[in-house]
């Protein structure tokens, strides 16, 4: 049987500081790794990029530990990274005093992933950016581009007060 054990940052202080930043600012707080939430810290999340289109990639490697029953990972890992990076990219989106929740995602699985499929990336882009919604899209791909998972989320926009 293996054992895990990990720690995590205050989640409260993550939101605080990323909350009250404006967009640019965002994006150099996930790049400066200051960012990594206890579900990343859960789900191994490895690093994080940026592109010039504000599109984010969430990495992380499969572990033994995102198994289900059935011998391959869960697809909860997957969700769960489409999840952060759709969700990052808006967030990187808005100025301070604005943040999103999910109001819906649909991931729709391609290929099932294995310790043997290694580090995967999951990038998200804006597909609409509106006052009160944000559309994103997501892929989850390996290292050598093979797609694994797509999703598609809807991002309410909120007030942070």
């Amino acid at each position: 049987m293996g054992e895990k054990t990990f720690t995590w940052v205050d989640p409260k202080e993550l939101s605080d500081s990323f909350l009250h930043l404006d967009s640019d600012d965002r994006k150099k707080f996930v790049l400066d790794h200051t960012m990594k939430p206890p579900i990343g810290e859960l789900m191994n999340f490895q690093g994080v990029e940026i592109d010039e289109e504000g599109c984010v990639t969430w990495i992380a490697s499969p572990q033994e530990y995102h198994y289900n029953p059935l011998g391959n990972v869960h697809g909860g890992f997957a969700a769960t990274l489409l999840d952060s990076c759709n969700s990052i990219t808006a967030n990187c989106a808005l100025d301070k005093g604005y943040g999103t929740m999910t109001a819906e995602i649909k991931v729709s699985y391609l290929r099932g992933i294995s310790l043997d499929t290694g580090n995967m990336f999951a990038k998200g882009k804006i597909e609409k950016l509106g006052r009160r919604v944000i559309f994103v899209s997501g892929k989850l791909t390996d290292s050598n581009g093979t797609l694994y998972a797509t999703a598609t989320s809807t991002e309410l926009v909120v007030e942070i007060k």
